[in-house]
């Protein structure tokens, strides 16, 4: 599976999660932010990050890239997200596991390794 594949399947992970529970999914119409859903809590918008994973570390948790990549035939490029880029980040692992993490608690990393206990407060069921 390619990574826009895997990107499309965090996302669809995502908009099943969010309307199971009774909120409304914005998917903007271009590809060009740095989120790929916006949801409706009472009114109450967030902007929401998708990341799919397969990646394993040592000890056994999910590894997650938080750079995006951009660029052109004789130069690529990549950035960490910023604070304002998002709210939430939704992560999707490949064995089912569900993460809602808030933007801050990844601020300025490159990568991420879910799937401790420490995360815990952050999975979904």
């Amino acid at each position: 599976m390619n990574s826009k594949r895997k990107g499309s399947l965090a996302v669809g992970q995502a908009i099943s999660y969010f309307i199971s529970k009774n909120w409304s999914v914005f998917i903007p119409v271009s590809d060009c932010d740095k989120y790929d859903l916006v949801i409706d809590q009472d009114k109450n918008f967030k902007k929401i990050q998708c990341k799919y994973t397969n990646d394993k570390a040592p000890s056994g948790g999910f590894i997650i890239d938080l750079r995006t990549f951009g660029g052109y035939r004789e130069k690529t490029y990549h950035s960490k997200y910023v604070e304002g880029d998002f709210d939430y980040l939704f992560v999707y692992c490949s064995n089912g596991d569900k993460y809602l993490v808030p933007e801050n608690k990844i601020r300025s990393k490159s990568q991420l390794v879910i799937g401790g206990k420490s995360w815990n407060e952050y999975k979904l069921s």
